[in-house]
């Protein structure tokens, strides 16, 4: 009976756990709350290429961060959240021919210059466009989708 008992109770903890990580939290951007998840489509997981070939980069990790590469400068850490309902269901904007585009909240970790200051926070806009099997990033960083 203790053995069930205990074994009841881990699985409980368990599963509040695993929920936790998903939860939806608000964060403040220039006076504008949004709610946010770390509950990432895999999508759009992985490093975008600038036109295809290289640097600068954007990389987005599954477990919400990554790095942010401006042009001409070294990458900034980053952490990211996409930006969903109050009870987590993404928001995604529809377009043509399957193509759609989700919005990231991203926070800049380690900027060294004014343009990201450290614990600064910014959107930025993920567009899939399935019929090409491309995601991309400001237009110009690009991710296979079956990578």
């Amino acid at each position: 009976m203790k053995k069930i008992t205990l074994t009841l109770v881990g699985l409980l903890f368990s599963l509040g756990f695993a929920f936790a990580q998903n939860d939806v939290i608000s964060i403040d951007l220039k006076g504008t709350k949004y709610t946010v998840s770390k509950k990432i489509p895999k999508e759009i997981i992985g490093e975008y290429l600038y036109e295809k070939k290289g640097e600068p980069k954007v990389v987005l990790n599954a477990d919400g961060t990554g790095s942010f590469q401006p042009h001409m400068v070294p990458p900034i850490s980053i952490k990211y959240w996409i930006d969903c309902d109050a009870k987590g269901v993404i928001r995604k904007t529809e377009g043509i021919n399957g193509r759609y585009q989700y919005t990231l909240l991203i926070q800049y970790l380690d900027g060294k210059n004014g343009n990201y200051p450290v614990n600064s926070y910014d959107l930025m806009g993920v567009t899939v466009i399935t019929d090409e099997g491309w995601a991309v990033i400001y237009g110009e960083r690009y991710k296979a989708l079956n990578k």
